[in-house]
């Protein structure tokens, strides 16, 4: 387990060794390998792969109903996450520009409950913030709000979320083997590339995503 490339992957190795420039059939393969292990997993949403107008390699990630970005629908709750990547394609490779996956009590952004943040470059010069953080909208015992602080936080694959949800809040999981299959889907999230992007070295299970906050 975990020695193959992965679909998304041997999509992006043949446009490399072709030359051709597919672009956008390597970020829908990324999106294909997401949308595996959600579906299998917690949920029957599906991220879609949006163009960025400007940018012809760049493209994001995300669950669109009627023209609009929504979160996904989770199993056994109430609960919604939405999920933002970025993704740009050099040389064959997805590499995440950044991501947001924000749990939401409902499907109102608003109700955001956690939100797990990253950015390869900071926005700003001076931004003073890990670029791998956590948002948690909670408050302090003296009442002040927790919502604004970045906690610093690894880099986070989609699938170690999951976990989190599963575990943590309450999502049901659709198989027993729930485990297994999101510990395959992100065996090749790879740590050594700034855990943004994914390759077939059988680095970066989860569990394995370092501390990061730089």
């Amino acid at each position: 387990m975990g020695t193959s490339p992965s679909t998304r992957w041997s999509v992006c190795f043949v446009s490399a060794r072709t030359g051709t420039k597919l672009p956008r059939r390597a970020a829908q393969g990324l999106a294909d390998h997401l949308n595996g292990a959600l579906n299998r997993t917690v949920s029957d949403s599906r991220l879609s792969v949006e163009p960025i107008v400007g940018y012809p390699d760049a493209f994001e990630l995300t669950r669109v109903v009627n023209d609009e970005d929504a979160p996904l629908e989770l199993d056994g709750t109430t609960a919604h996450l939405f999920v933002r990547l970025v993704v740009v394609v050099e040389d064959g490779r997805c590499r995440t520009e950044s991501y947001a996956y924000r749990l939401q009590a409902d499907a109102s952004r608003g109700s955001w409950l956690v939100r797990w943040e990253y950015r390869r470059d900071p926005p700003l010069a001076d931004y003073a913030y890990p670029r791998a953080h956590v948002h948690v909208n909670s408050f302090f015992a003296d009442g002040v709000p927790v919502g604004r602080i970045h906690v610093a936080t690894g880099r986070m694959p989609l699938e170690l979320v999951l976990r989190n949800l599963i575990s943590y809040w309450g999502v049901k999981p659709r198989t027993e083997a729930w485990e297994a299959i999101l510990k395959e889907s992100a065996v090749d999230f790879d740590d050594a590339s700034q855990g943004c992007s994914r390759s077939n070295t059988g680095r970066g299970a989860i569990g394995d995503c370092p501390d990061v906050s730089e």
